[in-house]
């Protein structure tokens, strides 16, 4: 203070005289602080004196002085405004280093009224303005004070006020865009610090009495704060200036000094506080309030996190996106630190569900990137640390993502179904989106209808779509294509992801079958478009996501059941037929509840009635059309049932306007007059059977009830000009409740809730009012609905592969057929292994003959190569071995996918021989294919003869044979065999072409390439398999090795056919080798 220009000048004439006058018999005057307002430091230097604290420090130690007393003085440097910027600077400076240094601590004297003095003084710091540089200095120690009074041991005792305070402050500093963006970024980083030790302090928190007491005296329905809780503002991104007098601002405009931001920040909190703030400037132990008895705890934290749920919201056009993103880094952090613990206390968990979760999803439909990648990062966070209790909120975006993701309408054929045959072969059939839409009947209902739609659909945020619209007009770019698989994908990394959805959703009637349709997705977009070939990381993500489920299960270690799955799957095939029911029933009441009383949904009572059975379906199923249920239960006919229906709803302790807000919500009114008169009357009747106190009897009932239809109609129909007031309501409604009027008090209530909140039938709204009805209805659902709950077990793995192959084996069967590189082939092999193995453990022989018969085709050994062909396969000698270059052998050499498709087949036949069951015709017309193009390998092709020894199947005979007279039949085939065992070629036969050199080398690699099959392995096996596959097999030889029908035709001699000897041979040494199953086999 001494080397600053301001205080360079002075004089002794301006210094207060202070022992030395009294000394010498001089009178002193009182000095005060009105006396010399121009001179704050020596009015600072006369309270020091005055109060004797430089005795204090020399007499004592430091530690043992009441903490108050040693911060005061710095305290009302701080408070002052009529300090520059270096002195205040300093005074924060100073206090800092009490902290930091230890000189105070928890067990210093008063400690806890101190800190909240410290705190509160520092929200309430004030400097004279200079350049924006030096302030924004002062602010950054502010913040560095701020931090450290919070994240310190002593932080501890603060209270609730005070840390609201301090959070509030930094906010506004946050949000303050006069500021510079370094200072901003500090203040978000200071408040990121701050977060962590407060969330952290969730964690020893036991219980939340005392915030729930507050909270008890509170209107629950208009949310508001008690008195008593501590409270903060939503900051703003700019601020009014400072209200001031107008003999203030004149001194201002005369002495050409502008208040620092520091001021316009936080002067309206001080100017709230001002009257608690100052006290008597001779008493500096009472600056601040009694000490505090109870420490900070779940109150502020819940204001906290109030606060920041309410920056996000998407509709405050006063928010700004920097805002939002300022707000999303700090809530992150929360949920990381202490995400598990809020969920422990009902008052943090209700915020994280409803508002919380409802401003976070209509935030992932931004195309900013950077505010989507920060919103997909917290809706992350929430979802791993609290996923218990928002299942129906994580069903919802998880649907969001696939529509999101999936093509929008109009997009061609980029839709492609996958399709199994009945001989197990996968197809791909591309269809067309609008001709899926249009395939919808008028009563086709989605199976997720019971959630809000955050895209498609009625109710959703987005504009209608225009006449001149392009289909591809709300197409998402690529970033935000990927940056939301990217979030689909991180939620699957979890091992139980996807059995958790099977289990939590698909196997639950009140949820969507999310399970079904994530493995869709993922399947349609692991392959790229079909027109126009484009690999991009979104496939590869997809198609990654797809085999980690299957490695999920074959990694999946035993573990106890939740829940049997034979229970799973009864409840998921109940679930199926009432889907079915509800979508009859939109078509045709009649139709729906025939098929649901045939397949046993709506059951007799005793006495042979099912109106309870049928208007409990019609009470729970969510599925069902708004308006056809209004309409069925409008008719005459069905008034019993109407009365059964509202009977299931409880109307105890509501007033009338909100149970008929419950009723209408549930179904669309009708719109005859008649219809709605007739459930008018029938809600008014039961809901007097409550015996509510305002009403006198069931007619005044009946006609306060269509009265509220009609405020309602008159308050927010926008064809209405003259609204109807309060005193016109309560005229419309006078003298006659029972010839008295309605109490007043209770008419207001229900006048104003009306007006304020319209009650939104279903099906009727678009947009953000549509939305939150939806939304309204997701929250009451989640009271009722089970908690997720995480399923760590393979018991559920049967059901689930059995339910999805067909999809996963199509996306592997074509990731392998387009692949252009080894990794992508890779992963596609890799996929065939796991989808055998867990075929061949769950005993699925559709799934692993499905996957052979695939293969097989992929590996081009199907084709006849030399069925056009007369003249022998030529023979060339390379290192000593003989080749035979057939057109078979250098296709397969020189196909680089065939070879592999071709060893991946073998490969699974050695380790699931016992799977196969039709996929073996494929495989023996294979091994008929090489046999005929001299690709066996030896040991296949020779056997023992009692009289030549070991002899191989020649191709070809030696000479031809001559033709036998008319309608001789000679069909013994081992009767012939001896003339035909020569060499496979005759030597004066002349051959095909001399082959290339390209030709030598793919028959060479064909023939290495045929020795990784393991043939003879397979052969070996082939003898001891269990008794249905065997079975299989040799009807299999029966098929491919004997044309039973050509040979019944024929009226010459049967021709010499090498296939039929080979089959022949391996019939006669399994028969031999299984000589107990001969009955069986032969």
């Amino acid at each position: 203070m001494r080397k600053n220009a301001r205080w360079s000048g002075m004089t002794v004439s301006g210094l207060n005289m202070g022992d030395l006058g009294q000394r010498m018999g001089l009178r002193t005057p009182r000095f005060t602080k009105e006396n010399h307002p121009q001179n704050e430091v020596i009015w600072i230097q006369y309270k020091l004196k005055e109060q004797k604290l430089f005795t204090k420090l020399y007499s004592s130690y430091v530690r043992d002085m009441d903490t108050l007393t040693l911060v005061t003085p710095f305290l009302d440097v701080v408070r002052s405004g009529n300090t520059t910027g270096s002195i205040a600077g300093t005074a924060l400076g100073s206090i800092e280093k009490f902290l930091h240094y230890g000189i105070i601590g928890l067990q210093s004297p008063n400690i806890g009224t101190a800190m909240n003095a410290l705190a509160k003084a520092a929200t309430r710091c004030k400097f004279e303005a200079s350049d924006a540089a030096s302030d924004e200095l002062v602010l950054l120690r502010m913040l560095q004070l701020l931090q450290m009074i919070l994240t310190s041991e002593c932080g501890q005792v603060l209270s609730d006020e005070a840390v609201c305070e301090m959070m509030e402050t930094g906010l506004s500093m946050c949000c303050q865009m006069r500021l510079s963006e370094m200072l901003r970024r500090s203040a978000e980083h200071v408040m990121i610090n701050i977060i962590v030790a407060m969330f952290e302090r969730l964690k020893v928190l036991e219980d939340e009495w005392q915030f729930v007491d507050l909270q008890s005296e509170t209107n629950d329905d208009e949310k508001e704060v008690s008195s008593n809780a501590p409270h903060m503002k939503t900051p703003r991104p700019t601020l009014s200036p400072v209200s001031k007098s107008e003999d203030d601002e004149k001194v201002k405009e005369e002495s050409g000094t502008e208040s620092s931001d520091t001021e316009q920040i936080l002067s309206e909190k001080t100017e709230e506080n001002e009257s608690s703030t100052e006290t008597p400037q001779d008493t500096p132990t009472t600056t601040a309030t009694a000490t505090v008895e109870v420490a900070y705890g779940l109150p502020s934290i819940r204001e906290l996190l109030r606060v920041l749920i309410s920056l996000l919201n998407p509709h405050e056009h006063t928010h700004t996106d920097s805002m939002r993103m300022m707000a999303l880094s700090i809530l992150n952090v929360a949920f990381e630190v202490g995400g598990r613990s809020i969920s422990r206390f009902e008052t943090l968990r209700s915020l994280v569900m409803d508002d919380f979760c409802k401003y976070l999803f209509q935030l992932a439909k931004t195309n900013s990137i950077q505010l989507l990648a920060s919103t997909l990062r917290v809706i992350s966070t929430v979802f791993d640390t609290m996923r218990p209790h928002l299942k129906l909120q994580h069903e919802l975006f998880l649907f969001f993502l696939i529509e999101r993701l999936s093509p929008p309408p109009g997009a061609g054929t980029r839709t492609i179904v996958a399709d199994v045959d009945d001989d197990g072969n996968v197809g791909f059939i591309p269809v067309s989106r609008e001709h899926s839409l249009e395939t919808r009947g008028p009563g086709h209902v989605e199976i997720r209808s019971a959630s809000p739609n955050m895209f498609l659909g009625r109710t959703n945020d987005y504009p209608k779509p225009a006449k001149g619209y392009q289909p591809d007009a709300m197409a998402i770019s690529g970033e935000v294509r990927e940056l939301l698989l990217e979030c689909l994908v991180q939620c699957s990394r979890t091992s139980t992801f996807l059995i958790d959805i099977w289990y939590n959703y698909d196997c639950d009637i009140s949820c969507g079958d999310l399970f079904e349709e994530l493995i869709q997705f993922l399947s349609k977009n692991s392959f790229p478009d079909l027109q126009n070939y484009s690999l991009t990381s979104f496939h590869v993500n997809c198609f990654d996501t797809l085999l980690s489920f299957i490695k999920q299960m074959v990694k999946r270690s035993e573990d106890e059941d939740l829940v049997p799955v034979d229970e799973l799957l009864r409840r998921k095939a109940r679930k199926k037929i009432i889907l079915n029911g509800a979508a009859l029933f939109n078509e045709s009441p009649k139709k729906g509840i025939q098929y649901l009383t045939e397949n046993g949904i709506i059951e007799a009572d005793k006495e042979n009635d099912t109106k309870e059975s049928l208007a409990y379906f019609l009470r729970s199923t969510q599925q069902l059309n708004k308006k056809s249920l209004g309409e069925y239960l409008g008719k005459p006919e069905n008034f019993e049932l109407l009365q059964v229906f509202m009977r299931q709803f409880d109307f105890k302790g509501k007033r009338m306007d909100e149970a008929l807000r419950i009723v209408l919500e549930t179904f669309r009114l009708p719109g005859e007059s008649q219809q709605i008169m007739r459930v008018a009357d029938t809600f008014a009747d039961v809901f007097f059977e409550q015996k509510p106190s305002e009403i006198a009897d069931s007619l005044a009932a009946q006609i306060l009830a269509y009265s509220i239809i009609m405020l309602n109609t008159d308050q927010h129909n926008p064809q209405v000009r003259g609204r109807m007031t309060l005193q016109d309501y309560m005229r419309n409604v006078r003298g006659v409740n029972a010839g008295q009027d309605f109490s007043k008090e209770y008419l207001v209530y229900i006048y104003e809730a009306i007006r304020q909140d319209e009650i939104v039938m279903p099906e009727e709204h678009e947009g953000r009012l549509g939305f939150n009805y939806a939304w309204k209805q997701l929250l009451h659902r989640a009271n009722s609905a089970a908690p997720f709950t995480s399923c760590d077990t393979p018991a559920y793995d049967k059901a689930m592969f059995e339910q999805t192959w067909k999809p996963i084996v199509a996306s592997i069967s074509y990731a392998f057929s387009t692949a252009q590189d080894d990794t992508t082939l890779e992963k596609a092999i890799e996929g065939f292994y796991h989808c055998s193995l867990l075929a061949s453990k769950f005993g699925l022989h559709n799934v692993v003959d499905s996957i052979i018969s695939n293969l097989a085709m992929m590996s081009g050994l199907l084709t006849k190569a030399n069925s056009d062909s007369s003249l022998p396969d030529p023979i060339v000698e390379v290192a000593g071995q003989k080749y035979v270059i057939s057109r078979l052998a250098v296709r397969l050499g020189h196909n680089y996918r065939n070879q592999l498709a071709a060893v991946t087949m073998f490969t699974i036949i050695n380790k699931h021989s016992n799977s196969l069951r039709s996929s073996w015709t494929k495989v023996l017309q294979i091994i008929r294919n090489l046999f005929v193009n001299s690709m066996l390998p030896d040991s296949m092709i020779h056997f023992e003869d009692f009289l030549a020894g070991s002899i191989s199947i020649p191709l070809k005979p030696k000479s031809p044979v001559p033709s036998k007279q008319n309608n001789r039949r000679d069909g013994s085939l081992l009767s012939t065999l001896s003339s035909y065992l020569l060499s496979p070629y005759s030597n004066d036969e002349s051959y095909r072409a001399d082959p290339t050199e390209e030709e030598i080398e793919c028959a060479m690699s064909a023939v290495i390439c045929v020795s990784a099959f393991n043939l003879e392995k397979i052969l070996a096996d082939i003898s001891v398999l269990e008794t249905e596959p065997l079975i299989c097999f040799m009807k299999a030889i029966g098929t491919v090795g004997y044309d039973s029908k050509s040979i019944e035709s024929t009226t010459t001699t049967i021709p010499y056919d090498p296939t039929t000897i080979l089959f022949l041979q391996f019939m006669v040494t399994i028969a031999d080798r299984n000589i107990n199953r001969i009955d069986i086999l032969w």
